[in-house]
């Protein structure tokens, strides 16, 4: 110990020593000031996702009730992204808006079993990180489908499957619970 403590006063440069306090504190003022700059500042970035932004795009057309073309753009939109349940979803909901307003019991069954296909898959391609809410909104819209071809049973354990996954931001939960009791209602 006696050694090291003469070899620290040895190499003491008392050139550099005479000016330490001084830049400490200057290097503490300009720290302060950068905390201080806007720029320092937190920025939040949002993260555009192009699958996001044209599905917004297609939602503006679906209001316009130009049910082809949404689908269209979404079958479109499909081809460059198999696996994202979003678009299934959406393939779904405009099946089933557009057989809303078909006459032609054919045509209807033909859009309603389309929005089943599409609903289906969102919920077999379903993994932990799908989006709940989107689960619970699929479940729903097919539970309806089903409930409208008067398999009440079926209906009902799809709406138990959204009403498991709870009150969820943007899910169906209040719309399960009201369908079911209006099925048991009914029995």
């Amino acid at each position: 110990v006696a050694s090291s403590l003469r070899d620290m006063i040895l190499s003491l440069d008392t050139a550099k020593e005479t000016n330490r306090l001084e830049q400490s504190a200057e290097a503490g003022k300009r720290a302060e000031e950068r905390r201080k700059s806007p720029a320092a500042q937190t920025i939040s970035v949002a993260i555009e996702n192009p699958v996001t932004n044209k599905l917004l795009e297609i939602q503006k057309i679906i209001e316009t009730k130009n049910y082809p073309q949404a689908s269209a753009e979404l079958k479109q939109l499909l081809e460059k992204n198999p696996a994202d349940s979003r678009i299934f979803y959406n393939i779904g909901r405009v099946a089933s808006l557009s057989a809303e307003n078909i006459e032609d019991a054919d045509l209807q069954n033909q859009k309603l079993q389309e929005a089943k296909a599409a609903y289906g898959n969102v919920i077999s391609s379903a993994t932990p990180n799908t989006d709940k809410a989107l689960l619970s909104l699929t479940y729903v819209s097919l539970a309806r489908i089903y409930e409208f071809y008067d398999d009440k049973a079926y209906a009902v354990k799809l709406y138990d499957e959204a009403i498991k996954l709870r009150e969820i931001t943007g899910g169906a939960y209040r719309e399960a619970i009201k369908g079911k009791e209006r099925l048991l209602k009914n029995q």
